[in-house]
């Protein structure tokens, strides 16, 4: 089972909420009280660490300009920081942020047996373009492209069994100058990222 919302840079902060943080309590508990109900993949985002984005050496990226060296990759124990871009990213990013807490609260409960997958997907767009100068490096640093989508819910129902009760994962392409570290989304489940974004030079 997996299920996510998108939002639109003119969604308000109590639509986002209602929606990201009321109605995922609400799956959450339903899901869990199906009978045959045995994992939950919850669609997370790389936007519970946007906030890293608009420090040195991250905000480079969204400014287009090349970073001078290889970023240090944010990893899953890393604190999550939401992004302060508008209110409605900041609100987004702190629904994702709930949304994983609350699945790992609900991992500890004794009575319930469902595994919780929080899948921190990178950037996703419609066309699967990585070309258009419409979209800066913030974006095209973390993009997952729809083969790696599939590619990694494949995996997930593969490696479903030994898979532990609560996990994080980060989940993009192979990109130049990412810096979302996958290392434990490669050794726990053999993901290897098909394509990415490659820094044009001149």
């Amino acid at each position: 089972m997996e299920f996510n919302s998108t939002f639109t840079k003119t969604d308000t902060v109590e639509k986002i909420n209602h929606i990201n943080c009321y109605g995922t309590k609400l799956l959450f508990d339903i899901a869990t009280k199906q009978e045959h109900m045995e994992m939950i993949i919850y669609a997370s985002s790389i936007m519970t660490v946007f906030g890293y984005l608009e420090n040195e050496p991250y905000s480079s990226l969204a400014k287009n300009i090349q970073p001078k060296q290889l970023l240090k990759k944010i990893t899953i124990n890393d604190p999550p920081i939401p992004s302060h871009f508008n209110p409605s990213f900041e609100a987004y990013s702190n629904s994702k942020i709930y949304g994983e807490e609350l699945a790992r609260q609900y991992s500890t409960i004794e009575t319930i047996n469902v595994k919780f997958i929080c899948a921190r997907f990178g950037w996703i767009n419609t066309t699967d373009d990585v070309i258009s100068d419409l979209y800066d490096w913030s974006d095209k640093s973390v993009q997952c492209s729809h083969r790696d989508l599939c590619q990694f819910i494949d995996r997930i129902l593969e490696k479903q069994l030994i898979l532990n009760k609560f996990e994080i994962y980060f989940v993009s392409s192979n990109n130049d100058y990412c810096w979302a570290n996958m290392d434990n989304c490669q050794q726990d489940l053999d993901y290897i990222p098909q394509d990415g974004a490659k820094w044009k030079t001149t």
